[in-house]
């Protein structure tokens, strides 16, 4: 079930304070879009609140509650992949906040118009990473997922395996945290840190936190962070409002009916009009004082308060600690989550003892002399380690580097054949060891391709099995495939089944190696080319294709081409597709691969976003240099265009795309002259037959006028462009 039901969002209050000029919180906005959904749901959370509200503000449980946590990192493999360390800082920083034994809590201003020392609340409450996971196993409470279309903009997709992301844990037994890189920031301007719901309505598996890891703990990736937004979005979770909340009152906190019916429903936290990022001892937005109110008069703001968004947050009140505490009373799954019983099938007081062995590598596909670095996992504590690699020998085949050998806690490797590798690491804590072995884990590409490369799929059965390509399928269902009969040039081609699949679908087809290090970079361009097909099922498809390329082998990305919409395909078909001839092909000219690029390990990657729409096709990967090739086979008809080119965007900033039809594959050559005649730049172009979109990169050209010709040797067609 995914409905979003409550979203508590918090901004940054401290790094980020300087660049946040308005309250861009969505709570108020995520409420009113629910109540107008759900005609109870107001209903709801008011006699929620009001019951929690009326529970004992001053008595609290002598017993320590115990939370079992399951924090679940969404990452690129990158440094969003945060360390234990990291994690359980995060948790440490937020049991000190909820028992108020932060070190800053003297901080909080006990004066005659804010006293509010007095009214600051300890929970007793503890809150702890998981030893056993819901199906007996043991765990330390951290789950990861390598998933880069998840980790970035993130939202509630990460909480679901089947989108590629981390399923919640049973929220009956666990509190379940998603850290991710950053969060969709819903039409916003502001940074987005993170979001909790409220446990009054919870929507089943989306029920949790999600945080970005710079804000999670004040080490590693959060250096620069004040760790409380972890705090805060708790405070959220397990109950409680924005003390800048107007509630019941109107469109803003301030407010004179009862404070335990009222506003955050909090009598010792003073109403505020509206969120605030100050820390200004003398502000007093409200000057009303409501009914049943702690202090009896017109005190200042609580801007100490950790429901607030201001940077000097040091206390909850005693009666939000009440709210809380009432509703591990009231509320089922968090009333079980404190019980003996879950403490022990959780497993959170059982000592740290070795129980698992496991690893992680910051790269597992690599092209030969790569190094990798491995990270050891292994949980609880272990001692001493033994790193086995298979096939091969040491030193030939591969090799420890760095200072690491096959004792290291977290060795680097370096890998120099092509092939697969077999990974095992035996962990010990000088009582119990514990094996793992990952078999294949380590992918060594075959050596670089030469130009000119030219690709039609015609030599290969099965992707996966391929060393020449790596498939990956995010969501786990329909991916790239090989086609044995609808390819454009030959017979087979690569096909992605997308007619049929439900919701947003990611999908790409990396490549191997190709070595453009023999291209001179003063006197030679280098094109990249491909052709597709594809048409949509709906006319309000928006389907992408981006490519992408690196020059370190993959170790990092950078987007050179994006085809969506109508710019991919005005034609529709809502049946299963197929192309059935050549004109039904699109090829596309990439020049806009700079000199940067041309090394010896340059790779390239196809990535389609599928969004229920209809099947993709590609085929005949061509690269070569500006000079002919002898890949492509030329017609002996007359070379004639067929209909005028387009050039777009135009005028144009970075880059711009030409468009013509050919009646017959042919060489063009491409010429671009600024207002003065000089050539700017110009290559030969293989055209195929059909429709041809060409992409250029301007951003090293002066603004101006340009104009572009393409020549096929019996006929010349120009249009002029602006660049701005």
């Amino acid at each position: 079930m995914k409905n979003i039901f409550v979203f508590a969002f918090l901004f940054s209050v401290n790094s980020f304070f300087g660049q946040i000029n308005n309250n861009w919180c969505g709570t108020d906005i995520i409420l009113n879009q629910l109540k107008s959904k759900y005609p109870g749901f107001e209903s709801t959370i008011h006699k929620s609140m009001v019951k929690a509200a009326s529970g004992d503000k001053v008595g609290l449980p002598k017993s320590t509650l115990i939370v079992p946590v399951v924090v679940h990192v969404i990452h690129d493999n990158g440094i969003g992949n945060i360390s234990e360390e990291q994690i359980q800082n995060g948790l440490d920083i937020l049991n000190q906040d909820y028992n108020r034994t932060n070190p800053d809590a003297p901080s909080t201003r006990s004066t005659p118009n804010a006293p509010f020392q007095s009214v600051a609340g300890a929970m007793n409450i503890q809150f702890k990473l998981a030893k056993i996971d819901p199906d007996g196993n043991c765990t330390n409470g951290i789950i990861r997922v390598n998933a880069p279309g998840l980790a970035n903009n993130a939202n509630d997709d990460c909480k679901y395996t089947s989108n590629g992301g981390s399923d919640q844990w049973d929220m009956d037994r666990y509190l379940n945290i998603w850290v991710v890189n950053s969060i969709e920031n819903n039409g916003g301007t502001g940074i987005i840190l993170g979001y909790a719901y409220l446990p009054y309505w919870p929507s089943g598996t989306n029920y949790g936190i999600l945080i970005r890891n710079d804000a999670f703990g004040t080490t590693g990736t959060a250096a620069n962070s004040d760790g409380r937004t972890l705090t805060h979005e708790m405070g959220h979770l397990l109950g409680l409002q924005h003390i800048f909340d107007p509630g019941n009152s109107g469109t803003t906190g301030c407010h004179t009916t009862n404070c335990n019916q009222n506003g955050d429903y909090c009598c010792d936290t003073p109403p505020q009009t509206e969120a605030n990022w100050s820390c200004s001892p003398t502000w007093n937005s409200c000057t009303s004082v409501p009914q049943n109110d702690a202090f009896g008069f017109d005190v200042l703001d609580q801007i100490e308060n950790y429901m607030s968004y201001n940077y000097c947050q040091n206390m909850f009140s005693m009666d939000q600690v009440g709210i809380m505490t009432q509703n591990f009373i009231d509320i089922n799954f968090m009333a079980n989550w404190i019980t003996l019983a879950n403490s022990i099938s959780t497993g959170v007081n059982t000592p740290e003892e070795l129980c698992k062995a496991d690893f992680e590598a910051n790269k597992i596909l690599l092209c030969g002399g790569d190094s990798v670095s491995f990270i050891d996992r292994s949980f609880h504590n272990p001692s001493t380690w033994q790193w086995t690699i298979s096939p091969g020998l040491e030193n030939i085949d591969w090799e420890f580097t760095n200072g690491s050998n096959a004792n290291a806690q977290n060795p680097f490797i370096r890998f120099f054949t092509e092939g697969l590798y077999t990974i095992s690491l035996l962990s010990s804590d000088g009582i119990s060891s514990a094996n793992e072995t990952k078999s294949n884990f380590i992918k060594v590409l075959p050596a670089s391709s030469e130009l000119p490369f030219w690709e039609g799929f015609e030599s290969i059965t099965n992707l996966n099995n391929s060393n020449s390509w790596t498939v990956v399928n995010f969501e786990g269902n329909n991916t790239f495939q090989i086609d044995p009969s609808t390819g454009h040039s030959s017979a087979q081609c690569v096909k992605l089944v997308n007619f049929g699949q439900t919701g947003d679908n990611t999908d790409e087809l990396i490549s191997g190696p190709v070595n453009l290090s023999t291209l001179d970079p003063a006197s030679q361009n280098m094109t990249l080319s491909f052709r597709y097909a594809y048409v949509k099922r709906n006319v309000n498809d928006d389907e992408w294709l981006k490519v992408f390329i690196t020059k370190n082998c993959g170790e990092t990305w950078v987007q050179r081409k994006t085809l969506h919409g109508n710019s991919l395909s005005s034609q529709l078909e809502s049946f299963s597709w197929s192309p059935s001839n050549q004109q039904d092909w699109v090829t596309v000219h990439m020049t806009n691969i700079t000199t940067d690029y041309f090394v010896d390990n340059f790779r390239y990657k196809f990535e389609f976003e599928g969004h229920n729409g209809n099947n993709f096709y590609l085929d005949d990967i061509n690269i070569y240099s500006g000079s002919p090739s002898d890949n492509l086979v030329l017609s002996n008809e007359a070379l004639t265009f067929d209909g005028d080119m387009e050039v777009y965007p135009n005028p144009s900033e970075n880059e711009f795309n030409i468009q013509f039809l050919a009646t017959n594959a042919q060489l063009v050559k491409l010429e671009i002259k600024d207002v003065m005649g000089k050539i700017v730049y110009k290559t030969l172009i293989h055209a195929a037959s059909g429709k041809n979109i060409v992409q250029l990169t301007t951003d090293k050209w002066a603004n101006g006028f340009y104009t572009i010709s393409l020549d096929n040797g019996s006929g010349t067609n120009s249009q002029s462009f602006i660049k701005n």
